[in-house]
């Protein structure tokens, strides 16, 4: 048996899942091989200390403040989407009752139209979603969690 045949048979001795041949097979690679013993015995160490980890108890006071938090932050994003798409709608119609002749005219090609159009209500994203994180940054402070 090879190196990488006992390394991948590793796990399946550690958790006695091999057969009696394999099994026999890999101890015996095992004390011909220093590599494979020595990676044989961390996973050994390893399944030790994860056999000897217990989950911690959380209180629910905890839990309920964890909830809690995951709900306020859904809450507010939901009124950061619904106050965007308010005001990109309410921009929107401004620029389009101040550009309403332009829209309206037959002079101008369509496309050229739809490219206003589209320009217009790009610009008008950006500088909700500008506003937006402007607002969100003032109130946040970045190094608030930062340790000195």
């Amino acid at each position: 048996m090879n190196c990488e045949e006992a390394q991948i048979l590793l796990s399946g001795l550690l958790d006695g899942e091999l057969s009696l041949e394999e099994k026999n097979r890999v101890s015996g690679h095992l004390e011909t091989c220093a590599d494979c013993r020595s990676e044989y015995s961390k996973l050994l160490r390893l399944k030790e200390v994860t056999n000897e980890m217990r989950f911690f108890d959380v209180p629910d006071k905890l839990w309920a403040g964890y909830w809690n938090g995951i709900y306020n932050k859904i809450e507010r994003g939901l009124g950061w989407i619904f106050l965007s798409i308010g005001a990109i709608i309410l921009a929107a119609f401004g620029a389009f009752e101040i550009t309403r002749d332009f829209f309206l005219s037959d002079k101008p090609p369509l496309l050229m139209k739809i490219g206003i159009a589209a320009a217009l209500l790009g610009l008008i994203i950006m500088v909700v979603s500008i506003i937006r994180e402007r607002l969100f940054n003032r109130a946040h402070d970045r190094y608030e969690e930062v340790e000195i």
